[in-house]
């Protein structure tokens, strides 16, 4: 996934300033790529130099100067393009499998303790993500309420399914996840009684 396409995407469902969009890109919670402050105002600079966004000046308050960022009839078809193709999908770089595997390393305790907070963490973010979908499929996020105020009414049933759709499958790995770590801290449990086993290194 591509940070220009993300930022793309969410200049869709309506303008924003480069501090909104750091506010929602910046949130893990309720969405699908997180992006820094850092990160992104460069990526803004890029994007309106190419010709994909446009930034419309004003003022917020009195004198504070804001530019709000809107999306292209360019950078519209650039997002088309990216959405209707295949890209390989990036080599895996998970840091908590990286660190399961080694898990062998460190005393029996330690290792379940890491694998029990895994599981906490991904039960959590699975919850969230149903909720989430839940808020989509009745149309009910602030991002696609915005959406619906400038696409066809008959357009809003196929946007929620397929956004409802995206997020449950955010959760059904999340739970797959939470599965597999709660089943792997189970068999060090039970194997803490018995003699200890030599680490292999692998």
């Amino acid at each position: 996934m591509s940070l220009r396409h993300a930022i793309l995407g969410v200049l869709t469902a309506r303008p924003m300033t480069g501090y909104e969009l750091s506010q929602f890109l910046a949130s893990s919670t309720g969405w699908l790529w997180s992006a820094t402050h850092s990160q992104i105002y460069p990526a803004l600079a890029k994007l309106r130099e190419q010709g994909l966004i446009e930034g419309i000046e004003g003022v917020r308050g009195e004198s504070l100067r804001k530019v709000e960022y809107r999306i292209t009839e360019a950078g519209e078809r650039e997002l088309v393009t990216w959405l209707s193709s295949w890209h390989d999908l990036p080599d895996e770089r998970d840091p908590f499998l990286l660190q399961a595997v080694f898990l062998d390393q460190v005393p029996p305790a330690a290792a379940i303790a890491c694998l029990r907070k895994y599981v906490e963490v991904q039960e959590a973010d699975a919850v969230r993500a149903e909720q989430h979908a839940a808020l989509l499929a009745q149309g009910e996020t602030p991002l696609i309420r915005e959406r619906f105020t400038r696409s066809p009414a008959e357009t809003h049933e196929y946007a929620m399914l397929v956004k409802s759709a995206v997020f449950r499958g955010q959760a059904s790995v999340a739970r797959a996840r939470a599965a597999w770590a709660g089943e792997l801290a189970d068999l060090i449990e039970a194997r803490i009684g018995a003699e200890p086993i030599p680490a292999e290194r692998g």
